[in-house]
């Protein structure tokens, strides 16, 4: 019995077949007395036999059913003492409902351990790398000639990047710990979008110069100064420094990333595109999980936490939109969201207000 089944639909998938055989049998044994003419015998075995297992069957699975449910019953009623109804006396088909149900969350709670699982293991991996590097470098240090002021320069300037590497990883654990218990004081109000995407490029200049990538921003021509949207400014300014970073790390030596800026009358969309490395289909829909990575030997070489396309995706649902992502394996990477126009939406709000008062006029 699948776990959909009831005991009748159970005994009215079964009892048919019994039935046929059952005729079945009664006709074998009257042409083996050769008494063929009373087929009709046959017909009414089938039929008394089709009654009698639907009966049969419906009240002996009910009947086992209930003896399970009155152990596990048993069993609940020790840790539950809120139930009103002892699962025992329930109808069979919500007993039923109710042990699907438990099977389903049992699923939901081992997909969500082995998550648990897996973020211990990506954090403590995150975390152990930078570690171990600060403590060769103070190791070789105490065991080298601290008077050779080049040499102490040198090493304490890598024990510090791996600090800020793990500062780095700290500081989007908070960020996206926030975004996800939705304890991040998000305002939203007027921002000049084209300010905002000029000031994300500014920061990965330097970035973008260390990997051969040429960053191009490309602004609507009707409006390439100013562009009212609503949002969180400082997120944004996240959001695309996140995806700019993502773009330059995946990206090919000598390519180019383009953040484009497309007005489309009560939207804005926000484009972050390039001609890197792109992802392959089975990995796009986890490239936003936490600590994903579809290159790890080449993104750890670069950097980053792992969080950054997970902080993006959760700053953007927290703007009441979602982020898109379209890749081709070779040919590179195009991430887009969209944000609200408020230029279009206080013209029509303009437009309006004139038009009601030229009808009161």
């Amino acid at each position: 019995m699948s776990p959909d089944s009831t005991p009748q639909e159970l005994a009215k998938k079964t009892s048919p077949i019994l039935a046929v055989l059952s005729g079945g049998a009664t006709l074998v044994l009257l042409h083996a007395l050769d008494a063929l003419h009373l087929w009709a015998l046959a017909i009414l075995a089938s039929l008394l036999t089709e009654t009698a297992s639907y009966v049969i069957i419906e009240w002996s699975v009910q009947a086992t059913l209930k003896r399970r449910v009155k152990d596990l019953s048993e069993a609940l009623s020790k840790s539950n003492q809120t139930t009103t109804v002892p699962i025992s006396e329930q109808p069979i088909d919500d007993i039923l409902d109710w042990a699907n149900q438990q099977i389903a969350d049992i699923k939901a709670l081992k997909e969500k351990d082995s998550f648990r699982k897996e973020f211990i293991g990506n954090l403590a991996h995150e975390l152990k790398t930078p570690l171990f590097n600060i403590q060769g470098y103070v190791l070789t240090l105490m065991e080298s000639d601290l008077s050779d002021e080049d040499i102490v320069r040198r090493f304490l300037s890598k024990a510090n990047r791996n600090v800020n590497r793990m500062t780095a990883l700290v500081e989007d654990l908070d960020a996206i710990t926030k975004l996800e218990s939705d304890s991040l004081n998000l305002t939203l109000h007027p921002c000049n979008i084209i300010d905002v995407c000029k000031e994300a490029l500014e920061g990965a200049e330097s970035k973008a110069e260390n990997h051969a990538i040429q960053l191009e921003l490309i602004l609507p021509e009707e409006n390439p100064d100013t562009l009212n949207v609503l949002c969180g400014p400082g997120q944004i300014i996240q959001v695309l420094t996140n995806l700019l970073v993502n773009s330059i790390h995946y990206g090919k030596k000598g390519g180019t990333t383009r953040l484009m800026v497309q007005n489309h009358g009560e939207l804005v969309t926000i484009v972050v595109e390039d001609d890197g490395i792109g992802i392959a289909a089975e990995d796009l829909n986890r490239i936003f999980e936490r600590f994903y990575r579809v290159d790890k030997s080449r993104s750890r070489h670069a950097g980053g936490s792992g969080l950054g396309l997970s902080i993006v995706k959760h700053i953007v649902e927290a703007h009441g939109q979602t982020i898109q992502v379209k890749s081709k394996l070779g040919k590179g990477t195009t991430f887009s969201f969209q944000l609200v126009n408020l230029d279009t939406a206080v013209e029509k709000r303009n437009n309006l207000d004139a038009l009601q008062s030229a009808k009161s006029e």
